[in-house]
């Protein structure tokens, strides 16, 4: 039986966060009819809505790359092997999407794939995608098992691979890229959870006085960028001053412009355990996201129990706000969401699949870019042509724990350490052959997630799976490679070899993998 008193509660919460909308489309209406009208007449420009995903369909256990116009999907493949669509970028009448497809980035102009490659048997992932001047820009990471570190940050200039310079041996990604005035910058992630930055390639030690920036981007005429101050009150930084946003913790991840308008969105860490992430099954509703107007506060990202705590990607048309970020329903995790004002929408399936998942927005009126949140990278002083200076605030906690863990693990009799920090111990020995990176194999296992050293869940395979080794994440796909057919390992798998992009430092998998065939 419901709680009455919390059923009541939350109503009125919602109430509340859907009224603070219809303030919001009431008070900005007449800016808005300014903004888009363009005929002399007063009637409004068309402004289109593109969001980038995939589509999932239970019986082949694959995602289809999807992008939705104003709603309706067109599918970017053809199911057949797994593949997602992460960003758009809008150039006259071009429609470019940027996305991976089986372990390899590409993008896709009016439709048409165009494949990244650094060599012919390399494993890319593409994160960003902007055109500047007729040229195409993707940004994301390059994957060499044959190397250590075998992740390293780079992009894709005109289809031709740039590789981004970094000191010492770290993984590398490079999950953001835009252009102000005539400098490129790309902003990444150092060993899976520090930021860092590179303007036209070089590294730089800070882009401007925020002290961790997610992005920064020209929108309108003006130079943008979003973050933290260094009091860590999420900010932004509108043409070299920064605004605070809040009084509160956080993290500013996503910025767009709508006329003299300037819409936020960010992360809450008001409780100070650190912005909630993918990949972990607690609910903290103190991490729900926040979304600003003008720096000041317009919502909670929250329709009834399903809430957006990391925003990804905004876009603004007219009244209309549109939000997508990684999600919790009830204290569940949920594939990234879309949301209008203040309420989540379910875009439609293509034929044939189960469910849909959203990555990336934009309008065709704006140049949002996607953002992706980064972890924290802290700078010394102002000097951009300055070499790199990380700085270790701290671990918190959970990441402090995920560390010991695996110290301790390594102790024990019959646990294996490869250089890259995959662990593993072997429960039954096979005797068939040992698969390839380029392989589809069949597998059964067990997985158990843990934030720290605590257990958040466990998911038992009711049948094999077939897949290809490239699309697993790093820790499994590296651990399959030492395993003969007929073997069950069982792999404890650290952050950065478990989901890099989620940049969560605490978060550990630990697979039992029984091999049962390589398909040919």
């Amino acid at each position: 039986m419901k709680n009455p008193i919390l059923h009541a509660l939350r109503c009125c919460a919602l109430l509340s966060f859907l009224f603070s909308f219809t303030s919001y489309a009431q008070n900005s209406k007449s800016s808005a009819s300014k903004q888009h009208s363009g005929n002399g007449k007063g009637s409004p420009k068309q402004v289109d809505i593109y969001v980038a995903g995939s589509c999932y369909n239970e019986n082949t256990q694959k995602h289809t790359a999807v992008y939705w116009k104003n709603g309706q999907p067109v599918a970017l493949t053809d199911g057949q092997s797994d593949a997602e669509a992460v960003s758009i970028a809008i150039s006259g009448n071009d429609i470019y999407v940027a996305g991976n497809i089986g372990g390899q980035a590409v993008y896709w102009k009016n439709g048409q794939e165009v494949r990244l490659r650094k060599d012919e048997k390399d494993f890319n992932t593409a994160y960003s995608i902007m055109v500047k001047n007729g040229d195409v820009y993707v940004a994301g990471y390059y994957r060499d098992y044959r190397r250590t570190p075998y992740d390293l940050a780079m992009y894709w200039k005109n289809g031709q691979s740039v590789e981004l310079p970094v000191s010492g041996s770290h993984y590398t990604f490079a999950t953001f890229i835009a252009a102000v005035d005539d400098d490129i910058y790309i902003i990444g992630s150092i060993s899976g959870h520090k930021a860092l930055y590179w303007k036209n390639g070089q590294i730089q030690e800070t882009i401007n006085e925020l002290k961790e920036v997610s992005a920064i981007a020209q929108l309108q005429g003006n130079a943008y960028a979003v973050g933290n101050m260094q009091s860590g009150q999420p900010a932004y930084w509108k043409n070299g001053h920064s605004e605070s946003l809040s009084a509160i913790r956080g993290l500013a991840t996503c910025v767009a412009v709508s006329g003299n308008d300037v819409y936020v969105a960010g992360v809450d860490d008001s409780n100070g355990n650190g912005y909630a992430t993918t990949g972990t099954v607690y609910t903290d509703e103190t991490d729900v996201g926040k979304c600003w107007k003008n720096g000041q506060l317009l919502a909670n990202l929250k329709d009834a129990d399903i809430f957006i705590y990391k925003p990804l990607s905004m876009a603004v048309s007219g009244n209309d706000v549109y939000i997508v970020g990684y999600a919790h329903v009830g204290n569940n995790i949920a594939p990234p969401k879309l949301m209008k004002n203040g309420q989540i929408v379910n875009l439609p399936k293509i034929e044939g699949s189960s469910w849909s998942e959203t990555n990336f927005v934009i309008s065709s009126g704006g140049s949002e870019n996607r953002i992706v949140n980064q972890n924290r990278a802290v700078t010394k002083n102002e000097n951009t042509n300055a070499s790199l200076n990380i700085v270790d605030e701290g671990l918190n906690p959970k990441e402090q724990e995920a560390i010991d863990f695996f110290a301790e693990n390594k102790k024990k009799p019959g646990i294996i350490t490869l250089p890259s920090g995959l662990q593993y111990e072997v429960i039954k020995e096979g005797t068939g052959p040992k698969p390839l990176i380029s392989d589809h194999v069949k597998i059964l296992g067990i997985k158990t997630t843990m934030l720290g050293k605590e257990i958040k869940g466990v998911i038992k395979a009711q049948s094999p799976v077939i897949t290809d080794i490239v699309g697993l994440i790093p820790g499994q796909a590296q651990g399959l490679l030492q395993m003969n057919v007929g073997s069950i390992y069982r792999f404890f798998i650290p952050p950065k070899l478990g989901y890099p992009k989620l940049n969560n430092p605490a978060f550990i998998i630990i697979l039992e993998t029984e091999l049962l065939e390589i398909v040919r």
